[in-house]
């Protein structure tokens, strides 16, 4: 019988040592591993994950337990997410969904339609969230398992006491993250967000958020290289002057009815300077376009 220490399963002659990064296989194109990563807010939008709710939202007897605001028509969501699934469509963007009969169809979170509070995706693999308030606790999993299904790689799942949330991070550049911290993201899961993406030699920089505010995206978002969104007088100076020095220039909303209520911050950036924006929202859409910027489609 031969010595089991010559076979290459016990490390002999045919062992083959793997001594590349992990960024270095990724960026070879070889891999078995998705595309499907990002280190940009404004570049080619290529593909979105949705999830769109079902009548599981009949469920829900008293709206403020499930975090929303009032009762949601069921059909009237569904009909909504089918369109604006065929906008990006249009626009050339692949939609994939996240399934949510992938847990035996027990699906009793109604907060699903958040995706991008779920995970926050990087040139190295997305980072899974932790969700801030009990009633989100186990969104995760549905991402996760998208993510899975996508041949996208998990770097990390936030733990311990950490909580994190992906809409309170966004790419400045390529090299530099900024994070919220505030309700949803505690100091925790900064840290951790933080210690992953030092793996792959970006920075990640706090940005303690207002009160009041749910997240970093609802009061800045980058439409393209040095320019940006931001809700002016909500906007903590310690961020302005962050963009300042380096050298964005800030399109800025006032605190009127269609920002506060009408969720005229709520856009997708699709490519450089070009947005899906919420329909309703006329003195946005004006102060958009004078900045420059196209609408590629306005959608309920």
């Amino acid at each position: 019988m031969p010595k089991l220490e010559n076979f290459a399963a016990y490390h002999g002659r045919g062992w083959k040592k793997r001594i590349s990064r992990f960024d270095a296989e990724l960026a070879q194109g070889h891999s078995s591993w998705s595309s499907l990563r990002v280190d940009s807010e404004f570049a080619q939008l290529k593909a979105v994950l949705l999830y769109c709710p079902g009548n599981e939202l009949r469920r829900i007897r008293n709206p403020d337990s499930a975090q929303h605001l009032e009762r949601i028509n069921s059909r009237k969501i569904i009909t909504e997410f089918q369109k604006l699934a065929a906008v990006y469509r249009k626009l050339g963007i692949t939609v994939h969904f996240i399934d949510g009969q992938a847990f035996h169809g027990d699906v009793t979170h109604f907060n699903l339609m958040y995706a991008r509070d779920l995970f926050f995706n990087t040139r190295s693999g997305a980072v899974v969230a932790r969700m801030a308030s009990q009633v989100r606790a186990g969104e995760e999993r549905y991402a996760a398992q998208a993510l899975a299904r996508l041949a996208i790689p998990i770097g990390r799942s936030i733990s311990g006491f950490g909580h994190f949330e992906g809409a309170d991070a966004l790419w400045l550049d390529p090299k530099t993250v900024i994070c919220g911290i505030g309700t949803r993201t505690n100091q925790s899961g900064f840290k951790q967000l933080r210690e992953q993406l030092a793996l792959h030699d970006v920075r990640c920089l706090p940005i303690k958020l207002p009160t009041g505010i749910q997240h970093l995206l609802g009061i800045l978002q980058i439409v393209d290289r040095k320019l940006a969104l931001v809700r002016t007088e909500r906007l903590p100076a310690a961020l302005k002057k962050l963009l300042r020095r380096r050298g964005f220039k800030l399109i800025e909303l006032a605190e009127h009815d269609e920002v506060r209520h009408g969720q005229a911050m709520n856009v997708v950036t699709v490519r450089p300077r070009t947005i899906v924006m919420p329909a309703g929202c006329p003195v946005a859409k004006r102060i958009y376009l004078a900045a420059g910027l196209k609408v590629a489609a306005e959608v309920a």
